[in-house]
């Protein structure tokens, strides 16, 4: 986590940051210091990435030539089997063992002992924890800087840091140039749960994540997209802050050469989530913008593209 960021920590009291409830989530800095659900999330979108011609959408399901996530075998209705990184080292299983051939861990992902507003030195979990081992500022250390470097640092759960671990997104998604050009990658994942306004009743909800990756066009001023549309995708919300689940896909599996990107976005649309709380039962909106009383939204903790390589 770059030094602004880490200074930032002094406008908060540790009370602020002691949990990472779903209903109170807060952002680094000051501009996004607050405990209202729907104004908190992150939607910024680079320059020129909201304007780029889409050449082609690929759309994916949960299967082995499609989108891993969480858990090898899991119950459709358990919000606990939507975690961890089961289903892709089942699946592709010489990319998730470490250097003795045993699976990475998911967690602990940063160091025991680590204080909030503290960030120690994690190479103790290199060969150890997935996120520590894979993260994006390892392989570049560009990557460390500026206010996206939280999804970049190796930090797969909240682990009590709240907002200065994740970023909240509501359905307009964000969009990121990214400090570096990418000249080679197998794969690309991501750490995810949902988030919700509702009172903290675990669920599984299910969401349609559309992320986007741009290059240069002809003109190398303007961007060209290509979306891969993941369909279905299963997630749980408010059962537990640190329940997050790895999700991504494989680029040989969607016939897509990610030479050349500069960028990504991340959207969504929600298929179905409905709390129900005894007698009540409520179907919460994507649409930050609107009346309905309940929300909900994807809380994004990391960003990888394992064993890449950028210029």
């Amino acid at each position: 986590m770059n030094k602004k960021l880490k200074a930032a920590f002094a406008f908060l009291t540790l009370a602020s940051l002691a949990s990472c409830t779903d209903t109170s989530e807060l952002y680094g800095g000051a501009q996004y210091i607050g405990g209202d659900f729907l104004k908190n999330h992150y939607s910024t979108w680079d320059k020129g990435l909201k304007e780029a011609s889409i050449e082609r959408h690929v759309a994916i399901e949960n299967e082995r030539t499609g989108y891993f996530n969480g858990k090898e075998t899991k119950d459709p209705n358990s919000p606990e089997d939507y975690y961890g990184l089961g289903q892709a080292a089942a699946w592709h299983p010489n990319d998730f063992k470490n250097s003795k051939g045993e699976i990475y861990n998911w967690a602990p992902d940063i160091l025991p002992g680590t204080g909030i507003g503290e960030w120690r030195d994690q190479s103790a979990l290199y060969d150890v924890a997935y996120g520590q081992t894979k993260k994006l500022s390892l392989i570049n250390p560009a990557f460390s800087r500026g206010y996206l470097s939280k999804l970049y640092n190796g930090q797969v759960r909240c682990n009590a840091w709240s907002s200065y671990s994740l970023v909240e997104l509501d359905k307009t998604g964000y969009g990121t140039i990214f400090p570096s050009e990418l000249l080679n990658a197998n794969s690309f994942s991501f750490a995810i749960r949902g988030g919700s306004d509702t009172p903290s009743v675990g669920r599984v909800s299910t969401f349609n994540l559309h992320v986007t990756f741009y290059k240069y066009g002809a003109d190398r001023t303007s961007y060209v997209g290509t979306t891969i549309d993941m369909m279905n995708v299963k997630m749980q919300t408010n059962r537990s802050a640190e329940i997050t689940s790895l999700i991504g896909f494989y680029f040989e599996d969607i016939n897509y050469d990610p030479k050349g990107v500069v960028g990504m976005s991340m959207t969504f649309d929600l298929v179905e989530d409905v709390y129900r709380n005894g007698d009540v039962t409520i179907y919460p909106s994507d649409d930050f913008s609107d009346d309905n009383e309940y929300h909900i939204g994807l809380i994004l903790l990391e960003v990888f593209f394992p064993d890449s390589t950028w210029n």
